[in-house]
Order: structure tokens, then sequence, then C-alpha cells
């Protein structure tokens, strides 16, 4: 029998969208905006490394048909695969890349399918969703999607090293709380063990 390879896929990690993160978030961490670059960067490659290139898993960053962003640090053995489309046909047309093409570009047999990158509501959503429907072992890396990382390293508790990272049990409502956990259940690629 065959061996399954395990997939790390990471969605689009384009100067555009890291830029805007960047942007966004960079006053979550009392950091200058080049060391809170530096950060993320670290963070984010760490947790890559740590999660999954050390647990056996292959590392594939998904992008337009752009290179990749210098924040994510490629390894020889890791496969940048396209989209099938450009970042400006995406934004001016609102095309959206089919997760079919991106699924197809992965090497099979297909084991466990971990997906992060952006954006977890959209793009990463959309292909864990098509890969459940074809019955592989898929889950989103919440914790490595666009808007979760600075707000996660708050938390004393966030480990770097396993997927969550985050313990939603932390949150300070109960009502948040109970919003988080059912905007998952009947969306199983979303389900962690929390």
């Amino acid at each position: 029998m065959e061996r399954k390879i395990n997939q790390f896929l990471f969605l689009y990690p384009i100067k555009e969208y890291f830029d805007a993160e960047v942007e966004r978030d960079k006053n979550l961490i009392d950091l200058p905006e080049k060391e809170f670059r530096k950060f993320y960067s670290n963070l984010l490659n760490e947790c890559i490394s740590k999660r999954y290139r050390d647990g056996g898993f292959s590392i594939n960053y998904v992008t337009f048909k752009d290179e990749p962003a210098e924040i994510v640090k490629i390894k020889e053995k890791d496969r940048v695969i396209s989209n099938g489309i450009t970042f400006a046909d995406h934004v001016q047309s609102w095309l959206y890349p089919d997760p079919d093409f991106i699924l197809n570009q992965l090497p099979k047999p297909l084991g466990h399918l971990r997906v992060a990158g952006f954006h977890a509501w959209d793009c990463v959503e959309r292909v864990a969703k098509k890969a459940y429907e074809q019955g592989i072992d898929v889950l989103v890396d919440e914790d490595l999607t666009q808007w979760l990382i600075p707000h996660y390293v708050q938390d004393p508790h966030f480990r770097v090293d396993s997927c969550p990272g985050f313990n939603p049990h932390v949150l300070k409502s109960p009502g948040i709380f109970r919003d988080f956990i059912s905007a998952r259940k009947n969306k199983p690629w979303l389900w962690q063990k929390y």
C-alpha cells in the first residue's frame, strides 16, 4: 500500500496581503512597524516549521501568478504552486481560484491536509470545504490565518508547536465562547479539539 503524504497548504503569501495585515495589526503589539513585520514573519515561520515541517508534512505555498512575499521562508523541499489566476483578476473581477485546481496539484495519495493563510472565512474555507467534500481529512489551522496570529500571541498559553495553539476557553465572556464554538459546529473542517 502506498504511503499517504500529509500536506500543509498556505494560501496566498503575497506582498499585498501581508502589507495589509501588518498595517492593520501593527499597533496590537508595542513594536515599530519594521520590528512587527519581522516578529510576524518569525512567528509564522516558526509555527509552520514546528507544527508541520517537523511533523513530516510537505509544505505547499499557493500563490496567484505572482511571487510569494519575503515574509514566508520557503525551504528547499517546499513547493510553490499557482492558483491559476492573477491577483489583479481576483480583485478587479472578483474571480476566485478553483479549489479543485489547487487540490489537484497536491501529491497523491493525500493523507492529512491542513490549510491556513488568507482569508480564513473566504478562500481558506472554500478550499477546506472542497477537500472535506472529497473525503480528505482536512482541518483549517485558524491560528495561521490572516487575523489571528497577532491576537493569539498575546495569550501567554499560545503554543507554536500545536494546532490549535489558542485555547478559546480563555475567552472572557460565556457568550463569546458559545458563539466561537457554534460558528464551527456544522463545519467539520474548522472543528478542533478545544
